[in-house]
């Protein structure tokens, strides 16, 4: 068998030495590095382990298989003479025991004159697990205050921030937060700076406190805060500390709603008490009614406009201002405007049109007095709203009147028809019989009527019957009751006359009626005519039919007598009765 090589023989003799050396020196009881609370390794040439201890198995594994150059490299370094180290040296978890991996602190010195190194390692792994978890903590819980809040702040025993977060907050810079008087930001600083429950300066923990406060624009914010107070060593207060989180939009938008909410409930109130009124007139003094407490109001009235631009109150609730305040108003709604605001020292006006299918039909006026306040774009949208419904009511309103005129009044003159002239007057001599007026019914029939429409025609006819329309209203007053009865019939009731002054007025018909000789069918046959007057004794409780009857008998005692004239019935005997 073949020697091998002196140079093998001598290196594998000198490894066997150090080898030996390591293991009886080193570590064994009494030995250098027995009571060494970390990893102990020696390694040789090419970074081959030649001793460690139970703490170095890991590392001898990782020098071992070469797998870290920045070990290998020390070694090298070592075995060269010099010292060196690796803070730290990082070894992965691999054998499924250990979820996270192992740390050190690596010194590598020479060793056995240069033959050999020595690896003293330092277990940091806790260490850096720790320092790892207090960086993961301290993050977490500035995320968690960045989250939960928009900033944090610390305040001392005067009152003064001490602390701000980075980002400021309410358009402040931290910077400017800092050494300024917490007390400041709130609206009403000077009532709440004594309340145990003032957040900045609280001595009590609060949670989730709502405070207003006063942003770098001056705007209002809303903060809710979580305050705990601070304490000394001795346990004296010395100030308080704070999370704030700016809840302004979510406020905003509660309010809007509460504003929506009450906005809905005052229509649905107002609609109400609209709906509940059939009769459009009472419908619109309802509404003017319900806005003064609804609002609230001083005063409240409804005007309708016609076609041409003339106004009416139709309704009105409350007390107005003096006509020179609420007249120009009016008149600029009347005149295109479709609202109109005016303050003056006693209150605030508040004009708004109406309309029913984009036709302007009248206007909605309101007048708060000054210890109410003015107008608020709350009470705008309301009022824009109701005005709608105003519109409506004044449009139902108008149809209405028409109506009621169509089947009151006489379609070709004008005049009152007979069954509503009948009522009217009923009523009416019922009321001056009672307060012992005077009163007077005329009885008007057009003589030779008939032969103006059997020789020009019934549209002549026509002519005459509305020009003596025409005459009855210039030669009467507003409240006189005019009617054409039926054909060529006519009447007159006229209260607060006596007989004189009664068979005056006929004359007076007589004399305007000249005209009518025009619409004559011949000339010796002229169109004229024959009143009878009733005169009521405010004496005599004479009814309406027997006024009514004495008014026929002395207009046919005109014609008996040859037409064109003036009757004056005389009164009746008592006791006597006309079948």
């Amino acid at each position: 068998m073949a020697k091998a090589p002196a140079s093998k023989t001598m290196t594998e003799t000198y490894d066997r030495a150090v080898e030996e050396a390591v293991d009886l020196g080193l570590f064994a009881v009494g030995g250098s590095f027995e009571r060494f609370p970390g990893a102990v390794l020696v390694a040789g040439r090419n970074g081959m382990v030649l001793a460690a201890n139970d703490s170095g198995a890991p590392i001898a594994a990782l020098l071992q298989r070469g797998a870290n150059e920045d070990l290998r490299a020390a070694v090298n370094s070592a075995l060269a003479g010099r010292a060196a180290q690796i803070n730290p040296l990082l070894l992965a978890p691999e054998d499924g025991k250990r979820t996270v991996g192992l740390a050190y602190d690596m010194a590598v010195l020479p060793w056995g004159s240069g033959t050999a190194a020595l690896l003293l390692g330092r277990d940091i792994t806790l260490e850096r697990s720790l320092r790892a978890a207090l960086i993961e903590s301290r993050q977490r819980y500035k995320d968690l205050v960045e989250a939960s809040s928009d900033f944090a702040w610390e305040t001392d025993a005067s009152g003064r921030f001490t602390f701000v977060s980075a980002q400021g907050a309410l358009g402040y810079s931290a910077a400017e937060l800092v050494n300024a008087q917490a007390l400041d930001l709130l609206f009403d600083s000077a009532s709440d700076q004594e309340s145990p429950y003032a957040p900045f300066a609280t001595r009590i923990p609060l949670q989730e406190v709502e405070m207003w406060v006063k942003r770098s624009d001056g705007e209002p914010a809303c903060l809710l805060a979580t305050a705990l107070p601070l304490t000394g060593m001795d346990g004296e207060w010395c100030g308080a500390r704070g999370l704030c989180r700016n809840v302004t939009a979510e406020r905003t938008h509660e309010a809007a709603l509460a504003g929506d909410r009450n906005r809905e409930r005052l229509l649905a109130y107002i609609l109400g008490i609209v709906r509940d009124e059939m009769d459009p007139a009472h419908m619109l003094h309802a509404a003017a009614s319900a806005l003064i407490p609804a609002l609230p109001a001083t005063g409240a009235s409804i005007y309708r406009l016609d076609e041409s631009g003339d106004m009416a109150c139709v309704a009105q609730a409350g007390t107005l201002p003096p006509d020179e305040i609420i007249e120009p108003a009016l008149q600029r709604i009347a005149g295109g405007e479709d609202q109109v605001e005016l303050a003056v020292a006693s209150g605030a006006l508040f004009a708004k049109e109406t309309r029913f299918q984009e036709q302007r039909n009248g206007i909605l006026c309101l007048w708060r007095s000054g210890a109410i306040g003015p107008w608020h774009s709350e009470d705008r949208f309301l009022l824009t709203e109701i005005a709608g419904q105003i519109g409506l009511a004044n449009r139902q309103l108008v149809r209405q009147q028409a109506l009621e005129q169509a089947s009151s009044t006489d379609p070709l003159t004008g005049l009152l028809n007979r069954r509503c002239f009948v009522e009217a007057f009923q009523e009416r001599y019922t009321r001056a019989t009672d307060r012992r007026a005077g009163a007077a019914l005329f009885f008007i029939d057009l003589d030779n009527f008939k032969l103006v429409n059997d020789t020009h025609g019934h549209q002549r006819g026509d002519m005459a019957l509305v020009t003596l329309a025409h005459i009855l209203r210039e030669q009467t007053r507003s409240r006189d009751l005019a009617a054409r009865l039926g054909g060529d019939e006519f009447a007159l009731y006229v209260e607060d006359i006596s007989p004189a002054a009664a068979e005056q007025k006929g004359h007076e018909l007589i004399q305007a009626a000249a005209g009518l000789k025009d619409y004559s069918g011949a000339p010796d046959r002229p169109l004229g005519l024959s009143i009878g007057i009733a005169v009521c004794d405010p004496e005599r409780r004479e009814t309406p039919d027997a006024l009514v009857e004495r008014a026929d008998q002395a207009m046919y005692t005109v014609k008996r007598r040859g037409k064109g004239g003036v009757s004056l019935a005389p009164f009746r005997r008592p006791g006597r009765r006309r079948r």
